[in-house]
């Protein structure tokens, strides 16, 4: 074999690797690119997640306090008309006298 021939032969043995390393390091780095990516989406969905749980925990609780006002107000004017409540107990209510009628 002449020295040309083991010249080329070298040649694009050590071409091939480059190429293949070049490949690898490009594979690599959009791997690495893609991993950051990812991991920034998460953590913005995480974020995003946490801020929706806790308005949606106070909006309840917003809504659970308005219904806790909305029945009490409802058992003072259910006292106050004597609606709900035994026969005896009802005709003392505050607010039944101006219900009576002329019967």
């Amino acid at each position: 074999m002449s020295v040309e021939v083991a010249v080329q032969a070298v040649t694009l043995v050590l071409a091939v690797l480059a190429i293949i390393w070049h490949q690898q390091r490009t594979s690599e780095k959009l791997r690495d690119d893609f991993t950051r990516a990812n991991n920034r989406l998460r953590d913005d969905f995480t974020q995003a997640n946490n801020r929706l749980r806790d308005d949606f925990t106070q909006a309840n609780n917003r809504l659970r306090d308005e219904v806790v006002a909305n029945g009490q107000r409802l058992a003072r004017i259910e006292g106050f008309l004597g609606v709900g409540m035994p026969t005896e107990v009802a005709e003392q209510a505050a607010g039944t006298a101006t219900l009576q009628t002329d019967g």
